[in-house]
């Protein structure tokens, strides 16, 4: 029987025909066959008798390839094309994000601590205004000492813009709480004092349109100075969530940095260096991750990692 025995295989309409004539040798015999090639794959070939319909393959193991290479080189050279690797291209990744977002690692702790201050800068959900009179209540303060420090937060935050006042205004905030002739206090301290109403307004309006004006080094370097600004720094941040969630995870973001940047560097110094801010910035983020309502224990450590931080910050320009 001059036909190879060959097992009948289906037509791969999507793939690709060689529309020509060729002749194959089987290797156990030696018989050759003239024949239509349909398709060249890596193990095996596809094909039909002249004239006929039907289709048949074959395995490249049961061919003489020897007599194939210099019978038949198309077929051969289309089944060398098949074994080769297809080269590596680089598929280019949709942009859907905002270009000026994308960074790029920096290159020493100097540029970190640029990068980072810029970070630091954004703009915080600050206090909001409905929350004034709870707050003063809360921790037993006058509004005017509320007021006081929020502007110490605002300078610290680079949005102070000193608030136009009338004589009779400035009077009204410093006064202290007044006793009736009986003796009991007219106004609370944590009352509201009619001098703030104009500010909380204007705190209101500024809110609801989304223009907050506290920022993150805001908190920080106010925490590092201490006293009663400080304190009242930590009270705001303590009584906002989402503050705190944004300041750690700004903090937690450049100590994951400045570990990468230790892990690149081979020289001692610029490691050590790297190291050392990983750990401040961690530290300062732990400190901020544990405050909440429930803990009313003003930790010095925060004070101190602050400060720690507000002088590397300023040693970069």
């Amino acid at each position: 029987m001059r036909l190879l025995v060959l097992l009948a295989g289906i037509l791969c309409f999507d793939s690709v025909v060689m529309a020509e004539t060729a002749r194959l040798r089987k290797k156990d015999n030696g018989n050759i066959v003239e024949v239509e090639i349909v398709e060249v794959q890596v193990d095996r070939v596809t094909f039909r008798l002249p004239g006929g319909e039907q289709t048949h393959t074959i395995a490249w193991e049961g061919l003489d390839t020897e007599w194939i290479k210099r019978n038949s080189p198309a077929v051969w050279n289309e089944h060398e094309l098949m074994l080769k690797p297809e080269p590596k291209t680089e598929t280019k990744k949709e942009d859907t994000g905002d270009p000026f977002a994308k960074e790029t690692p920096p290159a020493d702790t100097k540029e970190l601590v640029k990068n980072l201050s810029s970070a630091l800068s954004d703009r915080m959900k600050g206090i909001d205004a409905w929350t004034i009179t709870s707050f003063c209540k809360t921790y037993g303060i006058e509004e005017a000492a509320f007021w006081r420090g929020y502007d110490e937060l605002r300078k610290a935050s680079g949005t102070y813009v000193e608030p136009k006042t009338t004589d009779g205004d400035k009077s009204s905030a410093d006064k202290k709480s007044s006793r009736t002739k009986d003796g009991s206090k007219d106004r609370q301290s944590w009352e509201r004092d009619p001098a703030g109403k104009a500010r909380e307004d204007l705190l209101r309006a500024e809110s609801e349109k989304g223009h907050t004006t506290l920022n993150c080094i805001g908190y920080i370097r106010t925490i590092a100075d201490g006293g009663y600004k400080g304190r009242l720094a930590w009270q705001f941040l303590r009584e906002n969530a989402e503050d705190r969630k944004a300041l750690a995870a700004r903090l937690r973001k450049y100590e994951t940095l400045a570990g990468e940047l230790a892990d690149r560097t081979d020289k001692t110094d610029a490691k050590r260096d790297a190291l050392v801010l990983r750990k401040l910035l961690g530290d300062v983020a732990a400190s901020v991750e544990k405050l909440s309502k429930e803990n009313n224990t003003q930790e010095e450590k925060l004070k101190s990692d602050c400060q720690s931080l507000v002088t590397r910050l300023g040693a970069v320009r």
